[in-house]
């Protein structure tokens, strides 16, 4: 299948969780907030998330700054 991270395509089995995904993308997932069709979705939940073709996932990456 076919998914977006940040507006790039991937391409990756079938059937894989959010969190699958992540670590297979080797993503940083320390303060990262990630949304799967434009809705957020908690940490806690990215195991229990299975993507589908053409998922959209948004990976937003907290900076500190001043």
């Amino acid at each position: 299948m076919q998914i977006e991270i940040n507006d790039n395509k991937i391409e990756c089995e079938d059937g894989l969780s959010l969190a699958e995904v992540l670590r297979q993308q080797k993503v940083q997932t320390a303060y990262v907030a990630v949304a799967v069709d434009y809705t957020v979705v908690p940490k806690t939940e990215w195991e229990n998330v299975v993507l589908h073709d053409g998922s959209k996932i948004i990976i937003i990456k907290a900076v500190q700054g001043g």
